[in-house]
């Protein structure tokens, strides 16, 4: 899959989530039932969490997942289960956006640190008098 990214090469998750058009959030906004919204949510958290490490991230989701899901609301269920999903999604959303500055100021920091090295090296040596 490929994602918009930002100048420093980290993916633009505010465009990911957000986008009117084809935003994770705006997309669930179209589910015109609580079977498709429940359906949805769980793809895009396959989608999001796919490696062997995010395992227990997976199954909290889940947990929320069944927990919005597993409950009779009544026929006016899915504008709260609307409501519940899109604040998770912000969350999921914030926890991405702070990763991805952190990781974009670590390779900042390590780039910064490289430069240094290489005029170090390519600094004549001081002669001692």
């Amino acid at each position: 899959m490929s994602w918009p990214k930002l100048p420093d090469g980290t993916v633009d998750w505010m465009t990911v989530f957000q986008d009117p058009k084809t935003g994770l959030i705006s997309l669930l906004e179209l589910s015109d039932t609580s079977d498709k919204l429940r359906d949805c949510f769980r793809y895009i958290i396959d989608a999001l969490f796919t490696r062997d490490d995010d395992a227990e991230v997976r199954q909290n989701y889940y947990d929320i997942l069944r927990e919005t899901f597993d409950v009779d609301c009544g026929a006016d269920a899915l504008g709260g289960q609307k409501i519940k999903i899109r604040m998770v999604m912000m969350r999921v959303m914030n926890d991405r956006i702070k990763l991805a500055r952190e990781y974009a100021e670590m390779q900042t920091a390590e780039n910064g640190d490289q430069a240094d090295a290489r005029r170090s090296e390519d600094a004549p040596e001081a002669v001692a008098v």
